[in-house]
Protein backbone atom coordinates (compact mmCIF):
# COMPACT_ATOMS: atom_id res chain seq x y z
CA UNK A 1 0.00 0.00 0.00
CA UNK A 2 2.63 2.02 0.92
CA UNK A 3 4.26 1.49 -2.51
CA UNK A 4 1.36 2.88 -4.30
CA UNK A 5 0.72 5.67 -2.15
CA UNK A 6 4.59 6.72 -3.20
CA UNK A 7 3.75 6.28 -6.84
CA UNK A 8 0.82 8.22 -6.45
CA UNK A 9 2.73 11.14 -5.09
CA UNK A 10 5.43 10.79 -7.94
CA UNK A 11 2.86 10.87 -10.69
CA UNK A 12 0.97 14.01 -9.26
CA UNK A 13 4.36 15.99 -8.31
CA UNK A 14 5.53 15.00 -12.30
CA UNK A 15 2.00 16.59 -13.68
CA UNK A 16 2.12 19.68 -11.39
CA UNK A 17 5.72 20.76 -12.79
CA UNK A 18 5.36 21.70 -15.70
CA UNK A 19 2.61 23.65 -15.20
CA UNK A 20 4.38 25.45 -12.25
CA UNK A 21 7.37 26.21 -14.85
CA UNK A 22 4.98 27.23 -16.96
CA UNK A 23 3.61 30.22 -14.80
CA UNK A 24 7.14 31.13 -13.73
CA UNK A 25 7.42 31.58 -17.60
CA UNK A 26 4.77 33.56 -17.70
CA UNK A 27 5.31 36.00 -15.10
CA UNK A 28 7.00 39.12 -16.65
CA UNK A 29 9.44 41.20 -15.01
CA UNK A 30 7.99 44.67 -13.72
CA UNK A 31 9.73 46.84 -16.07
CA UNK A 32 11.12 50.40 -13.57
CA UNK A 33 8.87 53.63 -14.34
CA UNK A 34 10.68 56.08 -16.68
CA UNK A 35 11.99 58.93 -14.66
CA UNK A 36 9.84 62.37 -14.61
CA UNK A 37 12.68 65.04 -14.90
CA UNK A 38 10.76 67.98 -12.85
CA UNK A 39 12.16 71.31 -14.23
CA UNK A 40 14.04 73.13 -11.26
CA UNK A 41 13.25 76.77 -10.70
CA UNK A 42 15.72 79.36 -11.74
CA UNK A 43 17.03 80.61 -8.11
CA UNK A 44 16.35 84.30 -9.28
CA UNK A 45 12.73 83.84 -10.30
CA UNK A 46 12.20 82.27 -6.70
CA UNK A 47 13.99 85.09 -5.16
CA UNK A 48 12.08 87.90 -7.40
CA UNK A 49 8.58 86.54 -7.26
CA UNK A 50 7.53 88.06 -4.22
CA UNK A 51 8.27 91.81 -5.93
CA UNK A 52 6.18 90.99 -8.59
CA UNK A 53 5.53 94.62 -10.68
CA UNK A 54 1.57 95.53 -10.39
CA UNK A 55 1.03 96.45 -14.39
CA UNK A 56 -1.99 96.62 -16.59
CA UNK A 57 -0.94 95.30 -19.97
CA UNK A 58 -3.45 96.88 -22.53
CA UNK A 59 -2.57 94.66 -25.54
CA UNK A 60 -0.06 91.91 -27.05
CA UNK A 61 0.96 91.75 -30.50
CA UNK A 62 3.17 88.35 -31.85
CA UNK A 63 5.13 89.49 -34.69
CA UNK A 64 8.45 88.04 -36.75
CA UNK A 65 11.31 89.73 -34.90
CA UNK A 66 12.64 91.15 -38.23
CA UNK A 67 8.89 93.04 -38.06
CA UNK A 68 9.66 94.15 -34.14
CA UNK A 69 9.36 98.03 -34.64
CA UNK A 70 6.34 97.54 -36.24
CA UNK A 71 4.88 97.05 -33.16
CA UNK A 72 7.09 99.94 -31.42
CA UNK A 73 5.52 103.45 -31.08
CA UNK A 74 7.29 106.46 -29.88
CA UNK A 75 5.73 110.35 -29.64
CA UNK A 76 8.21 112.86 -32.36
CA UNK A 77 9.08 114.76 -28.62
CA UNK A 78 10.58 111.86 -26.78
CA UNK A 79 13.08 110.38 -29.71
CA UNK A 80 12.83 107.15 -31.63
CA UNK A 81 14.34 103.48 -32.22
CA UNK A 82 15.54 102.30 -35.43
CA UNK A 83 17.95 99.41 -36.69
CA UNK A 84 21.53 100.21 -36.54
CA UNK A 85 21.56 99.14 -40.49
CA UNK A 86 18.70 101.90 -41.30
CA UNK A 87 19.92 104.77 -39.08
CA UNK A 88 23.97 104.63 -40.16
CA UNK A 89 23.24 103.04 -44.15
CA UNK A 90 25.16 99.77 -43.61
CA UNK A 91 24.61 96.15 -43.97
CA UNK A 92 25.47 93.25 -41.39
CA UNK A 93 24.76 94.49 -38.60
CA UNK A 94 21.14 92.62 -37.85
CA UNK A 95 20.83 92.80 -34.52
CA UNK A 96 21.91 96.90 -33.87
CA UNK A 97 20.12 98.81 -32.34
CA UNK A 98 19.79 102.67 -31.80
CA UNK A 99 17.68 105.42 -29.99
CA UNK A 100 17.92 108.51 -31.58
CA UNK A 101 17.39 111.16 -29.12
CA UNK A 102 14.06 113.97 -30.75
CA UNK A 103 16.00 116.56 -32.19
CA UNK A 104 18.38 114.00 -34.27
CA UNK A 105 21.55 114.78 -32.88
CA UNK A 106 22.45 112.53 -30.37
CA UNK A 107 21.79 108.79 -30.57
CA UNK A 108 23.08 105.40 -28.61
CA UNK A 109 23.92 102.28 -30.21
CA UNK A 110 24.54 98.89 -29.67
CA UNK A 111 27.43 97.41 -32.03
CA UNK A 112 29.31 94.15 -32.21
CA UNK A 113 33.00 94.27 -31.29
CA UNK A 114 34.39 91.51 -30.15
CA UNK A 115 34.44 87.36 -31.60
CA UNK A 116 31.74 86.30 -29.62
CA UNK A 117 29.33 88.97 -31.51
CA UNK A 118 28.93 90.79 -27.87
CA UNK A 119 27.12 94.04 -28.46
CA UNK A 120 28.26 96.70 -26.65
CA UNK A 121 26.67 100.48 -26.31
CA UNK A 122 27.97 103.78 -27.72
CA UNK A 123 27.20 106.98 -27.99
CA UNK A 124 27.48 109.89 -30.51
CA UNK A 125 26.92 113.30 -31.53
CA UNK A 126 26.18 115.28 -34.43
CA UNK A 127 27.98 117.73 -35.60
CA UNK A 128 27.69 119.73 -38.43
CA UNK A 129 26.98 117.14 -41.07
CA UNK A 130 28.97 114.34 -39.82
CA UNK A 131 29.04 112.19 -36.61
CA UNK A 132 31.27 112.12 -33.73
CA UNK A 133 33.71 108.94 -33.01
CA UNK A 134 31.64 106.37 -30.92
CA UNK A 135 32.17 107.09 -27.62
CA UNK A 136 31.52 103.70 -25.38
CA UNK A 137 28.63 104.28 -21.96
CA UNK A 138 31.08 103.78 -19.57
CA UNK A 139 29.94 101.86 -16.12
CA UNK A 140 27.41 99.57 -17.57
CA UNK A 141 29.28 96.19 -17.46
CA UNK A 142 30.75 96.30 -14.17
CA UNK A 143 28.38 94.10 -12.65
CA UNK A 144 29.12 91.14 -15.56
CA UNK A 145 27.12 91.90 -18.11
CA UNK A 146 27.36 91.05 -21.35
CA UNK A 147 26.10 91.58 -24.74
CA UNK A 148 24.40 94.98 -23.98
CA UNK A 149 21.52 96.04 -27.10
CA UNK A 150 18.46 97.30 -28.16
CA UNK A 151 18.95 100.87 -25.87
CA UNK A 152 16.52 103.20 -24.79
CA UNK A 153 16.62 106.97 -23.23
CA UNK A 154 13.92 108.65 -21.52
CA UNK A 155 13.25 112.30 -22.28
CA UNK A 156 15.06 113.56 -19.12
CA UNK A 157 18.05 112.58 -20.94
CA UNK A 158 19.42 110.15 -17.81
CA UNK A 159 17.32 107.28 -16.84
CA UNK A 160 18.66 104.50 -20.04
CA UNK A 161 16.61 101.37 -20.98
CA UNK A 162 18.42 98.59 -22.04
CA UNK A 163 18.58 94.78 -22.42
CA UNK A 164 21.96 92.13 -21.56
CA UNK A 165 22.55 89.05 -20.82
CA UNK A 166 25.05 87.65 -18.05
CA UNK A 167 25.15 89.10 -14.50
CA UNK A 168 22.24 88.63 -12.71
CA UNK A 169 19.70 87.88 -15.53
CA UNK A 170 17.28 85.33 -15.59
CA UNK A 171 18.14 83.66 -18.78
CA UNK A 172 19.11 84.88 -22.13
CA UNK A 173 18.33 89.00 -22.52
CA UNK A 174 17.20 90.58 -18.96
CA UNK A 175 15.82 94.62 -18.97
CA UNK A 176 17.72 96.64 -16.81
CA UNK A 177 17.63 100.44 -15.75
CA UNK A 178 20.07 102.97 -15.06
CA UNK A 179 21.11 106.49 -14.57
CA UNK A 180 23.45 109.07 -15.94
CA UNK A 181 25.79 110.53 -13.27
CA UNK A 182 25.77 113.95 -14.71
CA UNK A 183 29.49 114.58 -12.96
CA UNK A 184 31.47 111.65 -13.47
CA UNK A 185 29.64 111.26 -16.91
CA UNK A 186 29.27 107.87 -15.83
CA UNK A 187 26.35 105.46 -15.63
CA UNK A 188 25.60 103.93 -12.27
CA UNK A 189 25.22 100.25 -11.78
CA UNK A 190 22.62 98.86 -13.79
CA UNK A 191 19.11 97.73 -11.83
CA UNK A 192 17.47 94.59 -13.32
CA UNK A 193 13.51 95.61 -13.71
CA UNK A 194 12.45 92.34 -12.34
CA UNK A 195 9.34 90.47 -12.98
CA UNK A 196 6.78 90.38 -14.89
CA UNK A 197 9.20 92.31 -17.27
CA UNK A 198 11.99 89.81 -17.23
CA UNK A 199 11.49 85.63 -18.04
CA UNK A 200 13.98 82.75 -18.50
CA UNK A 201 13.86 83.76 -22.26
CA UNK A 202 14.96 86.64 -24.18
CA UNK A 203 12.92 90.36 -23.28
CA UNK A 204 14.12 93.45 -24.25
CA UNK A 205 13.79 96.74 -25.70
CA UNK A 206 11.84 98.85 -23.03
CA UNK A 207 9.95 101.61 -24.87
CA UNK A 208 8.21 104.28 -22.76
CA UNK A 209 6.00 107.48 -24.55
CA UNK A 210 6.01 108.96 -21.31
CA UNK A 211 3.50 112.15 -22.57
CA UNK A 212 1.09 109.58 -23.78
CA UNK A 213 1.52 107.17 -20.68
CA UNK A 214 2.13 103.84 -22.69
CA UNK A 215 5.02 101.97 -23.00
CA UNK A 216 6.32 98.01 -24.62
CA UNK A 217 8.59 95.60 -24.39
CA UNK A 218 9.09 92.87 -26.31
CA UNK A 219 9.28 89.07 -25.29
CA UNK A 220 9.83 85.31 -26.37
CA UNK A 221 8.48 83.66 -24.07
CA UNK A 222 6.45 80.99 -25.10
CA UNK A 223 7.19 81.83 -28.57
CA UNK A 224 8.54 79.51 -31.67
CA UNK A 225 11.79 80.07 -33.46
CA UNK A 226 11.95 83.87 -35.01
CA UNK A 227 9.05 84.99 -33.27
CA UNK A 228 8.41 87.85 -30.42
CA UNK A 229 5.74 89.17 -28.39
CA UNK A 230 5.18 92.94 -27.96
CA UNK A 231 3.05 93.87 -24.98
CA UNK A 232 1.79 97.23 -24.64
CA UNK A 233 1.47 98.57 -20.77
CA UNK A 234 0.51 101.17 -18.80
CA UNK A 235 3.81 102.36 -16.87
CA UNK A 236 3.42 103.79 -13.15
CA UNK A 237 5.79 106.65 -11.87
CA UNK A 238 5.60 104.58 -8.43
CA UNK A 239 5.91 100.79 -8.48
CA UNK A 240 3.73 98.84 -7.11
CA UNK A 241 4.45 95.18 -6.02
CA UNK A 242 1.20 92.66 -5.76
CA UNK A 243 0.42 92.04 -2.25
CA UNK A 244 1.76 88.12 -2.07
CA UNK A 245 0.26 87.68 1.33
CA UNK A 246 -3.48 88.07 -0.13
CA UNK A 247 -2.63 86.03 -3.53
CA UNK A 248 -1.95 82.81 -3.68
CA UNK A 249 1.69 81.55 -4.87
CA UNK A 250 -0.22 80.17 -8.17
CA UNK A 251 -2.04 83.50 -9.05
CA UNK A 252 1.03 85.37 -8.54
CA UNK A 253 3.29 82.99 -10.90
CA UNK A 254 0.96 83.36 -13.39
CA UNK A 255 1.16 87.47 -12.90
CA UNK A 256 4.82 87.40 -13.31
CA UNK A 257 4.83 84.92 -15.85
CA UNK A 258 1.95 87.18 -18.29
CA UNK A 259 -0.29 83.89 -18.36
CA UNK A 260 -3.27 85.86 -19.17
CA UNK A 261 -2.80 89.28 -19.73
CA UNK A 262 -6.76 89.41 -19.25
CA UNK A 263 -6.15 88.96 -15.51
CA UNK A 264 -4.43 92.41 -15.22
CA UNK A 265 -7.34 94.47 -16.65
CA UNK A 266 -9.24 94.81 -12.94
CA UNK A 267 -12.94 96.95 -14.52
CA UNK A 268 -10.75 97.70 -17.69
CA UNK A 269 -11.66 101.33 -16.92
CA UNK A 270 -8.05 102.17 -17.17
CA UNK A 271 -7.16 99.61 -19.89
CA UNK A 272 -10.07 101.64 -22.06
CA UNK A 273 -8.60 104.95 -21.60
CA UNK A 274 -5.05 103.25 -22.36
CA UNK A 275 -6.16 102.29 -25.70
CA UNK A 276 -7.89 105.93 -26.52
CA UNK A 277 -3.87 107.36 -25.99
CA UNK A 278 -2.60 104.21 -27.51
CA UNK A 279 -4.60 104.96 -30.98
CA UNK A 280 -3.73 108.70 -30.59
CA UNK A 281 -0.31 107.80 -30.35
CA UNK A 282 -0.52 105.24 -33.33
CA UNK A 283 -0.93 108.24 -35.93
CA UNK A 284 0.99 110.57 -34.56
CA UNK A 285 3.75 108.07 -34.70
CA UNK A 286 3.14 107.29 -38.06
CA UNK A 287 3.09 111.21 -38.70
CA UNK A 288 6.16 111.86 -37.18
CA UNK A 289 7.65 109.10 -39.66
CA UNK A 290 6.36 110.83 -42.52
CA UNK A 291 7.68 114.32 -41.71
CA UNK A 292 10.94 112.81 -40.91
CA UNK A 293 10.82 111.32 -44.58
CA UNK A 294 10.63 114.96 -45.73
CA UNK A 295 12.78 116.02 -44.35
CA UNK A 296 11.46 118.85 -42.16
CA UNK A 297 12.63 120.48 -38.61
CA UNK A 298 11.37 121.71 -36.02
CA UNK A 299 12.05 125.88 -35.73
CA UNK A 300 13.07 127.43 -32.27
CA UNK A 301 13.02 130.96 -31.19
CA UNK A 302 16.54 132.40 -29.98
CA UNK A 303 17.09 135.79 -29.47
CA UNK A 304 20.80 136.95 -30.55
CA UNK A 305 20.12 140.78 -29.52
CA UNK A 306 16.74 143.11 -29.72
CA UNK A 307 16.93 143.15 -33.88
CA UNK A 308 18.11 139.74 -34.43
CA UNK A 309 16.74 136.50 -33.88
CA UNK A 310 17.44 133.12 -35.30
CA UNK A 311 14.52 130.24 -35.97
CA UNK A 312 17.07 127.80 -37.32
CA UNK A 313 20.67 126.11 -37.01
CA UNK A 314 21.37 127.08 -40.29
CA UNK A 315 20.93 130.86 -39.25
CA UNK A 316 24.16 130.74 -37.25
CA UNK A 317 27.44 132.45 -38.83
CA UNK A 318 29.50 130.44 -36.34
CA UNK A 319 29.51 126.64 -37.47
CA UNK A 320 30.21 125.65 -33.63
CA UNK A 321 27.40 127.99 -32.64
CA UNK A 322 24.92 125.29 -34.41
CA UNK A 323 26.48 122.35 -32.12
CA UNK A 324 25.93 124.25 -29.49
CA UNK A 325 22.62 125.51 -30.17
CA UNK A 326 21.57 121.63 -30.31
CA UNK A 327 22.91 120.83 -26.91
CA UNK A 328 20.75 123.91 -25.78
CA UNK A 329 17.69 122.82 -27.52
CA UNK A 330 18.53 119.06 -25.69
CA UNK A 331 19.01 121.22 -22.39
CA UNK A 332 16.17 122.91 -22.71
CA UNK A 333 14.18 119.78 -23.40
CA UNK A 334 15.76 118.03 -20.11
CA UNK A 335 14.40 120.99 -18.18
CA UNK A 336 10.94 121.14 -19.69
CA UNK A 337 10.25 117.18 -18.46
CA UNK A 338 12.32 117.78 -15.24
CA UNK A 339 9.96 120.36 -14.32
CA UNK A 340 6.81 118.26 -15.52
CA UNK A 341 8.07 115.13 -13.10
CA UNK A 342 9.28 117.87 -10.09
CA UNK A 343 5.45 119.51 -10.22
CA UNK A 344 4.28 115.64 -10.25
CA UNK A 345 6.23 114.37 -7.39
CA UNK A 346 5.51 117.50 -5.11
CA UNK A 347 1.55 116.91 -5.30
CA UNK A 348 2.13 113.81 -4.57
CA UNK A 349 4.52 113.38 -2.08
CA UNK A 350 1.88 116.65 -0.27
CA UNK A 351 -0.92 113.52 -0.16
CA UNK A 352 1.60 110.30 0.86
CA UNK A 353 1.68 108.07 4.00
CA UNK A 354 5.05 109.04 5.88
CA UNK A 355 6.52 105.56 4.18
CA UNK A 356 5.87 106.94 0.73
CA UNK A 357 7.51 110.28 1.53
CA UNK A 358 10.72 108.99 3.11
CA UNK A 359 10.73 106.54 -0.43
CA UNK A 360 10.39 109.47 -2.40
CA UNK A 361 12.42 112.08 -0.51
CA UNK A 362 15.40 111.20 -2.15
CA UNK A 363 14.32 111.70 -5.82
CA UNK A 364 13.17 114.63 -5.21
CA UNK A 365 16.43 115.95 -3.48
CA UNK A 366 18.22 114.66 -6.58
CA UNK A 367 16.02 116.01 -9.39
CA UNK A 368 15.87 119.39 -7.61
CA UNK A 369 19.66 118.96 -7.56
CA UNK A 370 19.75 118.64 -11.02
CA UNK A 371 17.19 120.96 -12.05
CA UNK A 372 19.39 123.87 -10.73
CA UNK A 373 22.44 122.24 -12.68
CA UNK A 374 20.56 122.48 -15.26
CA UNK A 375 19.72 126.31 -15.18
CA UNK A 376 23.20 127.45 -14.78
CA UNK A 377 24.27 125.27 -17.72
CA UNK A 378 21.29 126.64 -20.16
CA UNK A 379 22.54 130.30 -18.92
CA UNK A 380 26.12 129.78 -19.67
CA UNK A 381 25.79 128.22 -23.03
CA UNK A 382 22.93 131.00 -24.12
CA UNK A 383 25.32 134.07 -22.92
CA UNK A 384 28.56 131.79 -25.04
CA UNK A 385 26.56 131.10 -28.69
CA UNK A 386 25.26 135.33 -28.21
CA UNK A 387 28.86 136.28 -27.44
CA UNK A 388 31.09 134.18 -30.06
CA UNK A 389 27.48 134.90 -32.40
CA UNK A 390 28.20 138.57 -31.84
CA UNK A 391 32.24 138.66 -31.62
CA UNK A 392 32.32 137.01 -35.31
Amino acid sequence: MKKYIFTFSMLLLACLMPASAQRKKAVKKKQPKPKVEIPVENPRFTEMLSSTQKLIIIDSMVVSKDKLLSAFFTNSEEGSVTTYDEFFNTQGHRNGMVYVNELGDKCIYSLATDSNNFHALYSRDLLGKEWSKPVALQGLEDDGLLDLNYPFMMPDGQTLYFAARGGDALGGYDIYRTRLDAESGRFLNPENIGLPFNSEDDDFLYVVSEQDSIGFFASTRRQPDGKVCVYTFIPSEIRQIYDSDALDEGTLRSFAQIERIRDTWGNNKLRNAALRRLKRLKESSLMAKQEAKKGKKEAFSFVINDRLVYHYLMDFRVAENRNRMSELLDLQRQLQVLDTSLDKARKRYATSSASEREKMRNDILHNERQHLRLLQQISDLEKEIRNRELNN
